[in-house]
This record gives C-alpha cells, sequence and structure tokens, in this order.
C-alpha cells in the first residue's frame, strides 16, 4: 500500500511547474469542444458540481455562465495562483466556486455526498488505473445517489482510429523498446493497455491508455450505472457518462 502511495505522490508531483498561467483546451475539430460545450448547455443540471482538474478555468467558466449550479467546486494539482485561476474566472465567480489544491486522490476537503454532477475533460487521459480507481471510490463517498459524471478518459484505439497521424503519441509514453517503431495497431494498443498503471513520466504528464473496458469494469466495481461509455462528443477520446446508484 505505501508503494501505491508513493506513485500516486509521483503522478500528482508531475504537474508540478507546467502550465503556468492554467491548461486550456484547443478548439480543434477533431476535439469538438463546441460539441462538449452543447451538450453541457443541454444536459447538465443539479445543486453542486465537482469539477476535476480545473486548470485556468475554461470549463469553470463556462459552467458557471451558464448559472446553472448554486455551487461549483474546483480540485486541482496546481494551485489558483499558478494556474492563475481568478484571472480568468473572474473574483464575482467567488461566490459561487471554491477552488482546493489536492495532494491525493481522497478529495478530503469535500464533504460526504454533497455531489451531484461530477465533470472532468483532459484529466483522467493523465492518470494510471490506481489513480482513476482511488478517485471512483473517493467519488461514490462524496456523490449524492442519482448523481451523473461526465469523464474523459484515454482509449488508444479510438485515438489511432481519430488521429493515425499521431500515432508518436501512443508509442512517447510506453517502456523502452527497440522495436516499437515496427509495432501493427493492434500490438500496439496491446502493450498501451498493459502500460495502464505504468509509472508517471518525470518530465511531464503522461497519458494512461485506460480503454472503454478497464474503464467499465472499474466504474461498475464502485457502485455506477454505466450511462453511456462513450457519447462520442470528443472525436478522438471517449467522454463516459456514469450515475451513482
Amino acid at each position: 500500500m505505501t508503494k501505491e502511495k508513493d506513485k500516486l505522490k509521483q503522478e500528482l508531483d508531475q504537474f508540478q511547474n507546467i502550465w503556468h498561467g492554467g491548461y486550456f483546451t484547443g478548439y480543434s475539430q477533431k476535439r469538438n469542444q463546441k460539441g462538449l460545450e452543447e451538450y453541457l448547455r443541454n444536459n447538465v443540471e443539479g445543486s453542486t458540481l465537482l469539477e476535476i482538474g480545473c486548470g485556468g478555468g475554461q470549463w469553470t467558466k463556462f459552467i458557471y455562465e451558464l448559472n446553472i449550479f448554486k455551487k461549483i467546486i474546483c480540485v486541482d494539482a496546481l494551485s489558483e495562483k499558478h494556474n492563475e485561476f481568478w484571472g480568468y474566472v473572474g473574483n464575482e465567480a467567488r461566490k459561487t466556486i471554491s477552488y482546493f489544491q489536492i495532494r491525493d486522490f481522497q478529495l478530503s476537503d469535500i464533504e460526504n455526498e454533497s455531489i451531484d454532477f461530477v465533470f472532468s475533460y483532459d484529466v483522467f487521459c493523465h492518470i494510471s488505473k490506481s489513480g482513476i480507481n482511488q478517485y471512483l471510490q473517493s467519488l461514490n463517498l462524496k456523490c449524492t445517489k442519482d448523481a451523473e459524471l461526465l469523464i474523459m478518459y484515454a482509449d488508444p484505439e479510438k485515438y489511432l482510429k481519430s488521429e493515425p497521424e499521431n500515432r508518436q503519441h501512443v508509442i512517447k509514453y510506453l517502456p523502452k523498446n527497440k522495436f516499437i517503431y515496427k509495432l501493427s495497431n493492434k500490438k500496439l494498443i496491446k502493450d498501451a493497455l498493459a502500460d495502464s498503471d505504468g509509472m508517471p513520466n518525470t518530465k511531464e504528464p503522461r497519458w494512461f491508455w485506460i480503454g472503454k473496458e478497464l474503464f467499465e469494469n472499474m466504474s461498475l466495481k464502485h457502485g455506477y450505472k454505466i450511462v453511456d461509455l462513450d457519447l462520442n462528443i470528443d472525436k478522438t477520446n471517449p467522454i463516459a457518462l456514469l450515475k451513482k446508484v
């Protein structure tokens, strides 16, 4: 257990000293952020929303301006100062939004059974199987019954179908293999999935290729109903819709 805790700490530490000013996702045609905005505008409701990995507040501000939630809680591995969060979101939003810098995947700053919607985009793709497993377990405690969770994660098969020209992006995070450039996509996908609980990268946040089957199994294990394993909004990565039962 101590070894796993050390590994998960390294995963959070890998985010330090990067993305000054906060992470913002580009509006590329393949990622389809406009489609995600449209989904959020028409399908999200509740009283309290939790956003995991808010970065510079790109999605936080969008959700805040929908004026749906009475309370928005943001958590991130980096501080609000590092992310320049309030400079982008605006100080007026402090009445609705709370920001916590996390040190683990326990979500200890959040009350149990207080969240009725969870949103996370471009975050779980940087978290290993162990980290996602811990998050899903913690979220089950923090969410109310019937709470919905909208979570993007990384699937190598979908990624390679959408962006075959970026095959190197899958390869670069895998353990060293002198023959890896010659691997078929089928073998590359298998190797990527096998390394879903690999070690974090010391130079930059790496991608952990969890895949649909593993994400589904972990979600069911922790008491969620799979509403949709991939809403197919993002053309490159799956976005799952879960419900706590």
